[in-house]
């Protein structure tokens, strides 16, 4: 069937009615004149044409995860028809059919890679019936997305004490991040870290994911809405007396829970969170660690808080909510597994991986799981300060065993996952949407195999430089992840898996401690891990120079499009752990040589410090091109130049 040739074009015959879908429907005309040179773009008739594309209209108006997510999409002469139950599976048939027939791939808004255009094209018979297999919500949550709030002028102010939120991310900005999500068949959102939505500015970020149809949720630190940052600003608002403690002012939390759930219950589909955190996601009890009467008294606590929770957001949806998520972060786990903590009707019981190595924790193999409470999980594409961030570093081989080794465990009814700023995971996005689309069906090699039949004749070269990329990245035993944030993570040091590195020394690490390191370079405090960072930054250093100049060699071979992109992915991302490496090898040796008192080889230590973040920053510019210009504006989370000014700082210089 011939879709379009020159100016010509087939219509689409939109017989849906449901608005998200009509959206979808501007989504694939859109995508018609992007890839056709002749920039056509198909026209909206009311009745079918001798040639055209069908969108039916649903039987449904719900959206329940999986059971009205189905689609089916075939041909009939020179017609096609989308068809589904449901207007989820309307949205998944829409953007199925525009990436297998028009070639668009789904994170074209960041991945860097041109859209081929093309005179005309014609597509083969259809017929794909499809749905989920797997996870049922499957979500992203936009969380540390400092990249994304600095890279555009058009975000509102944030009445927020930290430097890192003090605007929004841009609408423009959301409204590519929620597109990206809808084209990954990815059906849940949390918009934004910290969201405070009777800000203006705030609930404009969540109005972006409203308006396309998928269900918006809340941040384990902000159950029914409410933060300990916006219950600040709802104090400072309403002039209230008390602090984000529901043992010491349970009337004024309660308060602020009717008020913001009363905000949130204004949208359709809601996955309320419930739960209680300390200040800035603690657990409840602070810094102290509780005895086994303690957790008692706090494990019927927390489960009464949660079946107060639960009334409010009842009273405030009219008794419409229907789904419930409660996040065994740090502590919450152990409570479960010692039987401490029950959960309200309909609430899904969320683990989390333990960040700093995204693993599950012992405790999550402890964990008794029951018939009555559906289960899911909570994971770390990115995780603050101790990365990933800056490059991508969990891998096809990490993130399928964790997500398989869930989905076998049952807690398959909801994954959520922390993106940050997308653009640096989107190869690791793209593949974590497959595998919870259909988890069995998903191979990692195929994955790769895929992506890489975008280079051509060095399709090959490609798929073993990006697998050398992941298989070089440093490790240091786990048992030394227990002298850091130990009083937090319960790690796991008995299942670890064959072939899979445990602890990676990931780009946030690494920046973290050589904070530390230079901020006591002139005193003899030794630093946790800091000599364990060394050698193993220092021995595969020279792997990753290698590495870097293998993907430039590619680079120069490929076309200008596919250049660009290898550049500005793999070659950056390579670059980025490389020069940060080089710094924190020859900062460790500059302290080295200051405790021998030998000034000039601190002193060339030290230079050839800065120089390695010197020439990181400066390559780094190659991915602000275009409209990606000021892409690391925002760079505060891992804050690059400010490690650099500290080093030469050592030196006496600013500059």
């Amino acid at each position: 069937m011939l879709l379009f040739h020159g100016k010509q074009c087939v219509d689409i015959c939109l017989k849906n009615h449901n608005k998200y879908v009509r959206l979808a429907v501007e989504d694939l005309r859109r995508d018609f004149e992007r890839i056709s040179l002749g920039c056509v773009k198909p026209q909206i008739i009311e009745d079918e044409s001798d040639c055209c594309i069908v969108i039916e209209d649903n039987t449904t108006e719900n959206c329940e995860p999986i059971k009205d997510e189905g689609f089916i999409i075939k041909s009939e002469g020179n017609k096609i028809r989308i068809m589904a139950d449901g207007y989820l599976g309307s949205m998944w048939g829409i953007y199925t059919f525009s990436e297998k027939y028009l070639g668009v791939d789904p994170c074209y808004l960041f991945n860097d890679m041109e859209i081929e255009k093309v005179d005309s094209l014609t597509v083969p018979p259809i017929h794909i019936e499809d749905k989920p297999k797997s996870y049922g919500f499957r979500g992203v949550f936009i969380n540390d997305e400092d990249l994304l709030t600095g890279w555009k002028d058009g975000g509102g102010i944030r009445d927020i004490d930290s430097r890192f939120y003090t605007l929004t991310v841009d609408e423009m900005v959301m409204d590519m991040v929620v597109e990206t999500i809808l084209r990954l068949k990815l059906n849940l959102v949390i918009p934004a870290s910290f969201l405070d939505i009777d800000n203006p500015p705030e609930k404009l970020l969540a109005d972006c994911v409203a308006k396309r149809g998928i269900f918006l949720s809340q941040h384990h630190v902000e159950p029914l809405g409410l933060s300990y940052f916006t219950l600040e600003r709802y104090c400072k608002r309403f002039q209230k007396k008390g602090e984000f403690s529901y043992i010491q002012y349970p009337d004024l939390m309660e308060e602020a829970w009717s008020y913001y759930a009363k905000k949130w219950a204004e949208y359709d589909h809601v996955v309320w969170q419930i739960g209680l955190r300390g200040k800035l996601d603690r657990p409840v009890w602070e810094e102290d660690k509780p005895n086994e009467e303690e957790l008692r008294e706090f494990g019927e606590f927390i489960s009464s808080a949660m079946e107060k929770q639960q009334q409010i957001i009842l009273e405030a949806t009219e008794g419409k909510a229907k789904y419930y998520t409660s996040t065994l972060w740090m502590e919450g786990s152990e409570l479960v597994a010692k039987g401490l903590l029950r959960f309200p009707e309909n609430t899904i019981m969320v683990f989390a991986d333990t960040g700093p190595n995204q693993m599950y924790g012992a405790d999550y193999y402890d964990v008794p799981r029951f018939e009555s409470i559906p289960s899911g999980i909570y994971y770390h594409l990115q995780y603050n300060c101790c990365g990933p961030h800056l490059a991508p570093q969990t891998g096809l081989d990490k993130l399928y065993y964790n997500l398989k080794l869930a989905m076998d465990k049952g807690d398959d009814a909801y994954c959520i996952i922390n993106a940050s700023n997308v653009r640096e995971f989107v190869f690791e996005l793209h593949a974590y949407a497959q595998i919870l689309w259909d988890v069995d069906g998903f191979s990692k090699d195929e994955y790769l195999k895929q992506y890489c039949l975008a280079y051509g004749e060095f399709a090959e070269k490609a798929e073993a430089l990006i697998k050398r990329y992941y298989d070089d990245m440093p490790e240091i035993d786990v048992h030394y992840l227990s002298r850091h944030h130990e009083k937090y993570f319960n790690y796991d040091f008995e299942h670890a898996p064959k072939g899979i590195k445990n602890f990676i020394v990931k780009e946030g690490n690494i920046l973290e401690h050589g904070r530390d390191l230079l901020s006591n370079f002139h005193n003899r405090i030794e630093i946790p891990l800091d000599e364990e960072f060394y050698h193993a930054l220092k021995s595969v250093l020279p792997k990753y120079i290698e590495i870097c100049a293998k993907l430039r060699q590619l680079a120069d071979d490929l076309p200008v499009a596919m250049k660009k992109h290898v550049e500005v992915k793999w070659l950056c991302y390579a670059m980025t752990l490389r020069y940060i490496y080089e710094w924190y090898v020859n900062s460790y040796e500059a302290k080295q040589y200051r405790r021998e008192g030998n000034s000039e080889q601190m002193k060339k230590s030290l230079y050839a410090a800065c120089e390695s973040l010197e020439a990181y920053l400066d390559y780094r510019k190659c991915a602000e091109y275009g409209i990606f210009e000021n892409w690391y504006r925002g760079d505060l989370k891992m804050d690059v130049k400010q490690r650099l000014y500290a080093t030469r700082s050592l030196l006496g210089q600013t500059e």
